[in-house]
């Protein structure tokens, strides 16, 4: 049965036809474009009221005219200040060529107000998720728009779900009042008057703040849970990254892991973990907000364990005197300061010393050798731009070195059936192709013959629409040949090269829907597909990865992709020699939009991914398949959670792993079993950007889109990864 086109709402619709719109207006739609906008205009009363609203403003800005200089000098006003009555000469401040100057500046500011009307209001889209949420006490029905200004509440029976801009979600607990209070350029802000929240933020550090009666929550990336109580105190309780609370220069750095409670008047108070003793926590209550004296601190001293440290730290500007001292002694006792931090430096409370040594302190308090704290080596290199902006793309290694990039979406929206080759020796991109369909979210595999398979995706951004159709690359005349169709039509499925030459493809999105379980093979052979077994679950966005004893793993997937239900959390081996699909142990949560790579000791690492919740519920995880013990371990935590990474990880020769897409580029060494980031950018958080292994031993990383703006521009740059 054919699947209706998925439809956007709130948000996502907004972000769909906003630039059509504005194309429209412009004139620069093309007619097929224009009609699906009018048919969406029809159906949607939210983009209706904004286009007309924008025609209004357009038609009002260019039917404006400056008025002529009349015969005889005689102006249609009369000028301020101090003017004879009977005044019948212009003024000469208002001679032609100020009159000229005047006539440029009312254009300019009509331009500046078009632009200010094709801009976005400041308004953030709330979703209902349970119960009678109230916007300004107009009822949720399914969403709405919350502007500045305006509360949200949510009764005993309500849940609800702010997105924030860009930026990232805060889910609304029951019994909950919080207000929309700024929206600038690098000031987000929401005011929590009572009740809890779960906020994860993908925003660079301190942009996006929640102010209570006790402290302002700075959000460092990370994702927190936020709880004001009827008695006006602050509970932060922080999942991952790091959170600022401040209240009149008193600041605490709250890590993943960690509480702290704040009150009205003081402040915030010294973080701890949860599994801290209750005679840690109880005496830190009274220092901080009731008097405590040495007797107090003294506990905590003997109650810490090297996992308190950065209680201890922060302790060190809480204390004066002989107690710093005490302070002092105990922290250097559990972890000892870096060389150039010396004693009479943080007595005095030297900031770069302190900080200096609260960054070896992260490591220790997370049970980590300090001497072993992950720093990644190598270095980030930008190499030039593609021809094409591309996220959604292909990049394969073809046998001469050069890299095939293929397809994926513009920055416009349009999808591209173009093709073009990095070659290494230059560092140049140079185009090949065209493929003869346009293509996104389509696998690429490179067969023994040199030759690369290309088969599936969509013609219609991510959201609608797959293909059956498949073609071949031939590097040596660089075109593209038909290679027949695919036993049903599929998107973000999976290509593995199998160690018989021949390549499986699993799963993904169709237009017929109950089979996304299904997978078929090719044969480079006869240029044929043939249907294989079923998987056990039906699968879109899942990983396939090669085992060393040729077997194929396959983890996790979902029912769709924007709208995902049924995340998996299970895997699954398939057996080429029998043509079975047999389940395996389950991962610790569900995961989709992840990435996975073979370790060379025969281990599968699974990293990041995302739960249904998306953007609200990407991870930071990473875990270990073992193919001997048929189950999955724990394998550390990224630095940022992050997911939209399918093709982001690749294992380098120095038997590490770059994970370069959804955020700042991170290295696994297994060595030490730690991610670490690699020091310094490549300007965004390239969801669906691509990184692939060169001959050299370095990474070309090229596309993927920004989170930082709404209508998901791609780009053109590309990047050399190079270890040291």
């Amino acid at each position: 049965m054919a699947i209706a086109p998925f439809e956007p709402v709130g948000f996502l619709c907004t972000l769909r036809y906003r630039r059509m719109m504005l194309q429209s207006i412009d004139g620069a739609l093309d007619a097929a474009r224009e009609d699906r906008l009018k048919a969406h205009l029809q159906t949607c009363p939210r983009c209706a009221i904004r286009y007309e609203r924008q025609v209004f403003s357009a038609r009002l800005i260019a039917n404006y005219s400056i008025p002529e200089e009349p015969p005889g000098g005689k102006a249609p006003w009369q000028p301020s200040g101090a003017v004879r009555k009977d005044s019948r000469q212009l003024s000469p401040l208002l001679s032609r060529p100020v009159l000229i100057a005047a006539s440029v500046l009312l254009i300019v500011i009509a331009g500046l107000t078009w632009r200010y009307l094709r801009a976005p209001a400041p308004a953030w889209d709330v979703v209902r998720l349970t119960g009678r949420p109230t916007v300004q006490q107009r009822l949720i029905d399914r969403s709405a728009k919350l502007s500045l200004g305006e509360w949200v509440e949510t009764d005993g029976e309500s849940r609800a779900m702010i997105q924030v801009g860009t930026l990232g979600q805060v889910e609304i607990d029951p019994n909950t009042r919080i207000r929309f209070l700024k929206a600038d350029q690098d000031n987000y802000r929401l005011s929590l008057e009572h009740g809890k929240i779960y906020a994860t933020i993908l925003a660079p550090p301190r942009q996006f703040y929640v102010e209570t009666p006790a402290a302002l929550a700075i959000d460092l990336g990370c994702s927190y849970t936020l709880i004001v109580t009827r008695t006006r105190e602050t509970v932060l309780f922080v999942t991952s990254g790091w959170v600022a609370l401040n209240l009149n220069g008193r600041e605490s750095l709250v890590p993943a892991g960690a509480v702290s409670i704040s009150k009205p008047g003081i402040g915030p108070g010294t973080p701890y973990f949860e599994d801290a003793t209750e005679n840690l926590k109880a005496a830190l209550k009274k220092f901080d907000f009731e008097n405590g004296g040495p007797a107090e601190l003294r506990t905590i001293l003997s109650e810490s364990r090297v996992k308190d440290v950065l209680t201890l730290w922060h302790l060190l500007a809480r204390a004066d005197g002989n107690e710093r001292t005490e302070v002092y002694e105990k922290l250097a006792s559990l972890s000892p300061p870096p060389d150039r931090v010396t004693r009479a430096g943080i007595l005095s409370l030297n900031r770069d010393m302190l900080d200096a040594w609260r960054e070896r302190l992260e490591y220790v308090s997370v049970g980590i050798d300090a001497s072993h704290a992950p720093t990644a080596t190598g270095s980030l290199k930008p190499v030039g731009n593609m021809i094409y902006s591309r996220f959604g793309h292909t990049a394969t290694l073809l046998n001469d070195g050069r890299v095939l990039i293929t397809g994926g979406r513009e920055k416009e929206g349009s999808i591209l059936n173009s093709a073009e080759l990095y070659d290494p020796k230059t560092q140049q991109f140079s185009e090949t192709g065209p493929m003869s369909t346009k293509r996104v979210g389509h696998t690429a595999t490179l067969l023994p013959n040199g030759k690369v398979l290309i088969t599936g995706g969509s013609t219609e951004e991510f959201f609608v629409g797959s293909l059956a159709s498949a073609e071949l690359f031939d590097p040596a005349s660089g075109t593209f040949t038909p290679a027949g169709s695919m036993n049903f039509k599929r998107l973000a499925h999976r290509a593995t090269l199998l160690k018989n030459g021949k390549v499986l493809i699993t799963g993904g999105q169709s237009d017929e829907w109950a089979n996304l379980s299904s997978a078929e093979i090719y044969d480079p052979a006869n240029n044929s597909f043939t249907p294989a077994a079923s998987m056990n679950e039906r699968r879109a966005d899942h990983t396939a990865t090669v085992i060393n004893d040729g077997r194929v793993l396959i983890t996790g997937g979902a029912e769709g992709r924007s709208m995902p239900v049924n995340v998996s959390a299970t895997a699954e081996i398939y057996d080429p020699t029998s043509n079975t699909f047999t389940k395996v142990g389950d991962m610790s949560v569900v995961r989709y939009k992840h990435s996975a790579a073979l370790m060379p000791d025969g281990r599968v690492i699974v990293i990041g991914g995302s739960n249904a919740m998306m953007w609200n519920g990407q991870y930071a995880s990473a875990e270990f398949y073992d193919p001997a013990a048929g189950k999955f371990t724990a394998a550390g935590k990224l630095n940022t959670a992050r997911y939209k990474i399918r093709d982001a990880v690749v294992l380098l020769h120095n038997g590490k792993i770059l994970v370069a897409g959804g955020g700042r580029a991170e290295i696994y060494d297994p060595a030490t079993g730690l991610f670490g980031a690699v020091r310094g950018g490549m300007g965004t958080t390239r969801y669906y950007a691509t990184a692939t292994l060169l001959v050299s031993g370095e990474a070309l990383i090229v596309g993927g889109y920004s989170s930082e703006t709404g209508n998901m521009p791609s780009n053109t740059s590309a990047w050399l990864y190079q270890p040291e």
